[in-house]
């Protein structure tokens, strides 16, 4: 009897280890989330009969909560992929479709029942057939487990052409233990077409260009060599009758010239690139003044350097147009009878990523009625008699743009103009 109930006492404490034991386990190897409040829900009857029924109430109470943060995960997942303005499609790298968001259907205008009927075939079916090689490209480089980003025509069921920009990664489905595709597309046709106008207008803008270097060019050289002729065949004789409409005739000749040379001009400006880099503002004025040394000197002005330049991001080409253009619109423009004085210096920049500098003259300055329109072309600003193309500050404007920079002018009559020049800050 004795030994029996030895026996009996060590299996008993041995199934108490033992079950002390698999609940620490249990305990220590499950994932469970955080949360502070979980409804707890009733317990078999038979628990509280059992000492570790505390215990196994708690690990309960983690296992609902698990649950329940699954819920939420898969909730917030729906509400994502049924509105968010863009297919997502995970299907498997040949393309065969495994699920689409709910969007799809308004992309696409197919339902997702059609959509999962012709899965095997859906991604390459309705892709316009001169952009198929791109998207075959796409799931090629996908299958090899790189991600891709390509733009492509898409045929809505409607019939219309429609233009996707779409990037597709793999991921791993545990389920199926294999690499899967997943691929967002969304719908850039009006930026697209967008650019393709853009695109459109520079070739009609580059066409218009080569049409006056060639057609308008020749023409001009012709007439301006006829006029010599004439003029000096008037000369030779004692009284010449065409000697004023020869003058007539020559200026007009002279000022279409300048008229095509500044559309050349403006066009070279408008399809010119350069790269960016760090330009010491204070070397490019330096440079300037020196150019126009001997213009300077021909009309008693002077020019200087006020205080300490910035350093720019820019282009040194670029800036070198900007700065010259506005000291020789200040040579142009100067009052005859006062000394022309050209300052140039940093002005405040209302950014720290910025910063500014100006140009400032005592000439004749503009009249307030014409500072809205200086920057345009062909625009003088009341300034007939003054020899020019006016497209010298159009040109300013459209360098300065290219350079992410502003422009803007302030004057007043008889007593000069700043003009102030904003640029990107160059980093140290």
């Amino acid at each position: 009897m004795t030994t029996v109930l030895a026996v009996f006492g060590v299996v008993t404490v041995s199934l108490w280890l033992g079950i002390v034991v698999s609940l620490r386990y249990l305990e220590s190897t499950l994932l469970l989330p955080t949360a502070d409040q979980v409804t707890d829900p009733p317990r078999p009857w038979y628990v509280r009969l059992f000492p570790w029924r505390k215990r196994l109430r708690s690990l309960l109470t983690e296992i609902e909560r698990l649950k329940q943060s699954e819920f939420d995960h898969q909730a917030r997942y729906k509400i994502l992929t049924d509105n968010v303005a863009a297919a997502v499609i995970l299907h498997q790298p040949d393309g065969t479709v495994l699920w689409c968001s709910p969007y799809t259907e308004v992309l696409t205008g197919f339902s997702v029942s059609e959509i999962y009927r012709e899965k095997e075939t859906f991604l390459r079916s309705y892709v316009h057939e001169e952009d198929r090689e791109v998207v075959d490209k796409a799931l090629a480089i996908v299958a090899t487990g790189e991600p891709f980003q390509c733009r492509y025509r898409f045929y809505h069921k409607s019939g219309i052409s429609l233009w996707f920009e779409t990037r597709t990664v793999p991921v791993y489905d545990h389920v199926a233990s294999e690499y899967v595709a997943l691929s967002i597309a969304l719908d850039v046709t009006a930026s697209v077409l967008s650019q393709q106008k853009i695109e459109e207008r520079n070739r009609d803008l580059n066409e218009f260009t080569y049409m006056i270097s060639h057609d308008l060019k020749a023409p001009i050289v012709t007439l301006r060599g006829m006029v010599s002729l004439l003029e000096e065949e008037s000369r030779s004789e004692a009284r010449s009758t065409g000697a004023e409409p020869l003058e007539y005739m020559s200026k007009a000749i002279h000022r279409l010239e300048q008229l095509v040379g500044g559309v050349l001009e403006l066009a070279r400006v408008s399809t010119t690139e350069r790269s960016l880099e760090v330009v010491d503002i204070a070397d490019v004025a330096r440079e300037v003044i020196d150019d126009h040394k001997l213009q300077m000197q021909q009309c008693g002005a002077s020019v200087v350097v006020e205080g300490v330049l910035p350093r720019a991001l820019g282009n040194r080409t670029q800036l070198y147009q900007i700065l010259s253009n506005l000291v020789s619109n200040a040579i142009k423009y100067r009052q005859p009878e006062v000394p022309l004085a050209i300052v140039i210096g940093q002005a405040t920049s209302l950014s720290r990523r910025r910063v500014a500098f100006f140009v400032r003259d005592n000439g004749r300055g503009i009249a307030p009625e014409y500072l809205d329109h200086i920057f345009k072309p062909f625009n003088r600003a009341g300034e007939g008699l003054i020899e020019g193309s006016g497209v010298g500050l159009a040109c300013v404007k459209r360098l300065v743009e290219k350079l992410s920079g502003t422009i803007g002018v302030e004057s007043e009559l008889s007593k000069g103009s700043v003009f102030t020049v904003g640029l990107r800050k160059a980093l140290e």
